[in-house]
């Protein structure tokens, strides 16, 4: 199973970097970026320096100009922008001979052999096309390539250029082939031009409407059945449809030696204002989805394991499910 792969492609200026900086950073807590790019002067510098102070503290940052795949030990379970397609494949370009690399105030200089410049392109887009493919075999994380669409500009006035825009164009068809998503960004305006497949299966037996009432029922019994609850605590579920996401809160039932309702540090907790003899959440979390809410609450929260028991977990992945359901639906949810 190949990792997630997302290709956010545009113009210059056109907003790519930004919309897949937020895509990440919405995915993963500490997502990684890895620069392809090479810092030839002070402009350049200038401009990494201020893509850098756009991105917060839990990034983490990988310089990598042409074998990004090396550093995949560090790609597990996170959210990898690199950025980007274009420059990583101009680094190949001169590493081949294609072009000369920019020297102080000296520009990039082409190489006027077309044989060289055409056996240089070949490779450049081969060897770049292979670094991609070792990249996204690993399964557990997922990439966000962004690129560049030169080819929608003014026609290259020498034989490398023009070489370099016809081996830009194939190797964005190749990501895109093996991409999840593709977004075309316009003055800043997210396009979607591919989803993600659906996954295709044989149609399989549903149940018939008297198996269907059988199992309204058989809810029903278990719902009312009667449970012991963790003496330690409980949570709370429900939905807020005006920011689209499931809210849980975690209530205390620990008691200090004074009586007092305490967090797991003897903190005494106060309650709601009002006929509310709750509690205050000892801790909130939101979420998007089922999925996002069970790994904040049951991987990410310290005192899970102290706090919740195994029959309380399934008890909240069961509601978290029926609450993404409600909540992509528009409908009113009940936590049971």
């Amino acid at each position: 199973m190949p990792a997630s792969v997302y290709l956010v492609t545009g113009g210059a200026r056109s907003g790519k970097s930004s919309y897949a900086q937020n895509l990440c950073e919405k995915t993963c807590p500490n997502p990684i970026y890895l620069a392809t790019s090479k810092v030839w002067d002070d402009d350049f510098k200038d401009r990494v320096k201020r893509h850098q102070n756009e991105r917060g503290d839990n990034w983490t940052t990988i310089e990598e100009p042409l074998h990004p795949s090396k550093h995949s030990d560090k790609f597990g379970s996170k959210a990898i922008l690199v950025d980007c397609l274009t420059l990583w494949l101009t680094n190949y370009f001169m590493e081949l001979g294609a072009f000369t690399e920019p020297d102080g105030d000296k520009d990039a200089k082409a190489n006027e052999n077309d044989d060289k410049i055409g056996d240089a392109s070949e490779q450049a887009l081969e060897k770049t096309k292979a670094e991609f493919n070792k990249m996204i075999t690993q399964w557990d994380a997922t990439f966000v390539f962004v690129t560049n669409e030169i080819g929608s500009g003014l026609h290259a006035d020498n034989a490398a250029s023009r070489k370099f825009v016809d081996a830009q164009g194939w190797l964005n068809q190749y990501v895109s082939s093996k991409a999840d998503m593709v977004i075309h960004m316009v003055a800043g305006v997210p396009n979607i031009i591919k989803q993600f497949t659906p996954e295709s299966r044989d149609p399989l037996k549903a149940p018939a409407s008297h198996d269907l009432t059988e199992r309204a029922v058989l809810d029903q019994l278990l719902s009312t059945r009667s449970l012991t609850m963790d003496d330690k605590g409980y949570f709370m579920m429900k939905l807020d449809h005006a920011k689209g996401v499931i809210r849980v809160t975690y209530h205390s039932c620990i008691k200090n030696d004074k009586g007092e309702v305490c967090d797991v540090h003897g903190k005494k907790i106060s309650c709601c204002e009002g006929n509310n003899n709750r509690p205050e959440p000892m801790a909130t979390f939101e979420a998007r989805t089922a999925k996002e809410l069970t790994v904040m609450v049951f991987e990410r929260w310290e005192h899970a394991k102290d706090l919740v028991s195994v029959g309380h977990a399934a008890y909240i992945g069961r509601e978290a499910q029926k609450a993404e359901e409600c909540l992509f639906a528009g409908r009113f949810y009940q936590q049971d």
